[in-house]
């Protein structure tokens, strides 16, 4: 695709003639509604545009753009994009050594943040703005109309930085084609059609909500809702009964939420279509109870942030227990197993499509690990039985245990169907003699139960052998997460 993003984005909606539908639907931080059509879309991306020529920001230079405004975080975001500006999504909730690693590997001549920053920890010159003032200065422009940016295959179209769990945040380069496999899920599974509502509980500055309530839904005339109420846990029915809408994508530890709140009313919550789950396969007893007690469907989905969309999917129609369900069919995939061979049932995935990401910024040795003739590895374990696909950690997860190798994830599937556990982690961890050992940490519904579960774990896990045991079981009722609800695995190191 030899077209900027945003004469993509724009293009469609003028000849599909969606241009005056509402685009975006926004719940402020005062609880009000708020609204954009796509033509208020494109003419507030402009003024952006207009604003980095008028600042003196060049094709190919940077904005790093933190925003908890979710309108104007899209709009500044394709208005950069417009005139070759590569923007970068700004996660205002990553700590400040992570943060400044990020501008400095990137060095954004613009950075639109209401975080306090330090310049003198900066290694490169920027202009600084609040939101506030980026507004202000916004409103000072008459839109006129300005030429999109002719680009090539090639060139960079944005970055967007790794969350950072397993050490310093990496930069993965998507060029403008990526946009058009970002909806194969919203088109050819979920059927949505113009005019449909999808909301999501994540926030834009994650790959998920990226690709998936950003560029699919804009991509095909869908309204795309988000929440900026700086409400921390909200429950979803005040916002499904509110604006209705057809699909909603979050994370498991939010759906579990959901079953556990007083409040949630499950006949409003069957009035959604379909419950998209990404970030973490769906434990399998949130996945019993939610079958049990909410109608429609909960499709456990996958994708990475070098795809920026959902690669393997559950259909509707076709969910099966701890499955994750099929590759988009157009994914190409492979599993390679422990001896670097082609595997048909089990291995680290392999995907393959035109446009995905390619490189990693800055950083040729991780490139070269995860990329190779077009090939993306995941790092991800997966096996496959009777054609469905299941989810079995990740390589680097692998433990090796007297002289033995252990996948943790096999001791938590075996402790994940045992009543009041919610969920079980595998770690491992050194003693006061220097061995390497397995933790395995339960979380539980009550802990009233507490030597009792212990017991049923202990005899589910009975017939392993003695290196695959854990040497310490311990029950916590709180999980160490990260934003979107991602298990700090780390973090359970100083619980033992």
């Amino acid at each position: 695709m030899n077209i900027n993003i945003f004469d993509k984005i724009e293009n469609n909606a003028v000849e599909k003639k969606y241009i005056n539908n509402t685009a975006i639907t926004q719940i402020t931080t005062y609880n009000k509604i708020k609204t954009i059509s796509y033509k208020e879309l494109f003419e507030l991306s402009t003024k952006v545009s207009q604003l980095l020529l008028k600042l003196g920001i060049k094709s190919k230079e940077k904005i790093y753009i933190s925003s908890s405004d979710s309108i104007n975080f899209i709009t500044s975001f394709l208005g950069a994009i417009k005139v070759g500006i590569i923007p970068i999504p700004g996660n205002s909730e990553l700590s400040k050594n992570h943060t400044l690693h990020i501008l400095n590997d990137s060095a954004p001549s613009i950075v639109l943040s209401d975080n306090p920053l330090d310049k003198n920890q900066l290694k490169f010159p920027c202009s600084f703005y609040t939101n506030k003032t980026w507004k202000k200065l916004l409103s000072n422009i008459k839109t006129k109309k300005i030429k999109t940016t002719n680009v090539k295959n090639n060139q960079i179209a944005f970055l967007i930085y790794s969350s950072g769990t397993t050490g310093l945040p990496k930069a993965i380069v998507h060029q403008h084609e990526i946009i058009t496999n970002t909806y194969f899920l919203h088109k050819n599974i979920l059927k949505l059609q113009i005019k449909d509502k999808i909301f999501t509980t994540s926030k834009l500055f994650f790959a998920y909500a990226l690709g998936n309530n950003f560029f699919a839904p804009l991509l095909i005339g869908l309204n795309t809702i988000f929440n900026d109420n700086l409400i921390e846990n909200p429950n979803l029915t005040d916002i499904i009964k509110k604006l209705n809408p057809k699909a909603i994508f979050s994370v498991p530890t939010v759906y579990r939420r959901l079953l556990e709140d007083n409040k949630t009313n499950l006949k409003i919550l069957s009035e959604v279509k379909y419950f998209i789950s990404a970030g973490e396969r769906i434990p399998d007893t949130l996945y019993i109870k939610w079958k049990n007690q909410v109608k429609s469907p909960l499709l456990n989905c996958y994708g990475t942030t070098e795809t920026l969309a959902i690669v393997i999917a559950t259909r509707p129609c076709d969910s099966k227990l701890g499955s994750t369900g099929k590759p988009i069919e157009a994914v190409k995939t492979k599993l390679i197993n422990k001896n670097e061979q082609l595997s048909k049932t089990n291995g680290v995935l392999h995907i393959k499509h035109s446009t995905f990401s390619k490189s990693y910024f800055n950083n040729n040795i991780k490139t070269d690990k995860t990329f190779s003739k077009g090939w993306v590895r995941t790092g991800d374990i997966w096996s496959i039985k009777n054609k469905h696909w299941y989810y079995q950690g990740r390589e680097d997860d692998l433990i090796k245990v007297a002289g033995k190798w252990v996948n943790p994830k096999e001791i938590e599937n075996i402790t994940s169907n045992i009543n009041n556990i919610l969920d079980s982690f595998c770690i491992a961890f050194n003693t006061k003699q220097g061995t390497l050992r397995l933790a395995l940490f339960l979380h539980v519904d009550k802990i009233k139960k507490e030597k009792l579960i212990i017991k049923q774990v202990k005899t589910k896990i009975d017939s392993l052998p003695n290196y695959k045991k854990p040497y310490i079981i311990k029950i916590i009722n709180q999980l160490p997460q990260t934003v979107t609800g991602k298990i700090k695995r780390n973090d359970l190191q100083k619980l033992i």
